[in-house]
């Protein structure tokens, strides 16, 4: 794929996508919207406070489904004739990071207090602001013997995109609450944040900086590295969507119980 590529220091790192692997990107991150905006649903009780529950798997599926996992499975997909590996801790930092700023969006998106919009704006633009951070802080997770040079006016892009992306997300998130319409808004949020993420890639050009490269002591690597992580995100995703399905099922029934026992 890359013949004639010579890694010496100065170098432009040539790279390519591997199509399918930006499809399981997508499509992970479809789902994991889909799931997010299943549990985002009812996230605030009858008083106002946060459903726990609803709030920690909505984060978790929004944050680590929809925007991490896609990021990763993205990265990976990103090829290069250098050879690549991800820093553990920075990798485990930036999900971390996105599922907080996700979960701080929605709470401050679904307050019952002060203006709906506004509280949407402010929540979507934490969330964008998380999304930034976790992306950048993933791709300073890559150990490489080559270093990314920055064109910053595509980095504002891509910031500001994330927010955008943000703020229709958490509208979506508390607004549409049919399944049809909530698998459609899972496309668009996927397209969305696939967009994002590819925007962020687009804005790093890999230069050589060396001939080879010190592997680190806590790191994650591997051919299959990325159908692993599609793997447990599914996996995940599949077992949140099962127990949201199930409570949901069992609050029908204990409303239609109640309806029956007042007639």
């Amino acid at each position: 794929m890359f013949v004639g590529f010579q890694s010496v220091p100065g170098a432009l790192v040539p790279f390519a996508y591997d199509w399918p692997m930006v499809g399981l990107s997508f499509f992970i991150s479809v789902c994991g919207a889909y799931v997010g905006l299943r549990w985002s649903r009812r996230i605030r009780k009858p008083d106002g406070r946060l459903d726990i529950d609803r709030f920690i798997c909505a984060s978790v599926a929004l944050g680590g489904g929809a925007v991490w996992s896609m990021h990763f499975i993205g990265m990976v997909a990103y090829q290069t004739p250098t050879h690549r590996e991800f820093g553990l801790i920075p990798t485990l930092a930036s999900l971390l990071v996105v599922m907080a700023f996700a979960g701080a969006g929605l709470a401050v998106a679904s307050r019952t207090h002060g203006s709906r919009s506004d509280n949407i704006v402010k929540g979507g633009v934490l969330t964008g602001l998380g999304v930034v951070a976790m992306h950048y802080t993933g791709m300073a997770a890559i150990n490489s013997n080559s270093r990314f040079d920055w064109d910053f006016s595509i980095v504002a892009l891509s910031a500001v995109i994330a927010i955008v992306v943000s703020v229709v997300a958490l509208w979506l998130a508390t607004t549409v609450k049919t399944k049809a319409k909530q698998f459609a808004a899972a496309l668009v949020m996927g397209v969305a944040v696939c967009g994002m993420h590819y925007t962020g890639m687009s804005a790093g050009t890999m230069i050589c900086t060396s001939t080879s490269y010190s592997p680190s002591l806590l790191a994650i690597e591997g051919e299959s590295i990325g159908y692993a992580v599609f793997g447990l995100t599914l996996i995940t995703l599949l077992v949140i969507l099962l127990v949201e399905a199930t409570r949901s099922a069992a609050q029908v029934s204990a409303i239609r119980a109640g309806d029956t026992a007042s007639h």
